[in-house]
């Protein structure tokens, strides 16, 4: 082998590990949600506002706020309701608690309480 192909390979290693460090915890986000909350995620940029809305044109109930704007903890009974979330404009629906519970930030009264 020429020294410049040992070279590349020479990355290989770092380059596996530094995948499997990204990846690993996105696993956690491919695990089907269990319980009766779910993390909606709706497109970036939308608001508190925009999800509230999105939650109760879905006729379901808006738990908390998320961590960020676009994501609602919302309470579901049913995989109709995941469909219902969906259809208002949710990307993603993940488990809350994934990530250490990163996904979730504030309740709705403390959000409306606090506004300007």
């Amino acid at each position: 082998m020429s020294n410049r192909s040992t070279t590349r390979l020479n990355f290989l290693p770092p380059l596996l590990v530094g995948l499997a460090v990204v990846c690993t915890p996105l696993l956690a986000l491919a695990e089907p949600v269990q319980g009766n909350q779910v993390a909606a995620v709706f497109p970036p940029g939308w608001t508190h506002r925009d999800v509230l809305l999105a939650s109760a044109s879905a006729d379901q109930t808006l738990i908390r706020f998320g961590s960020l704007a676009n994501i609602g903890i919302v309470e579901i009974s049913s995989e109709s309701d995941m469909t219902r979330l969906r259809q208002a404009g949710a990307l993603l629906l993940l488990d809350p608690q994934a990530l250490g519970g990163c996904l979730i930030g504030t309740s709705p009264s403390q959000q409306i309480g606090n506004a300007p």
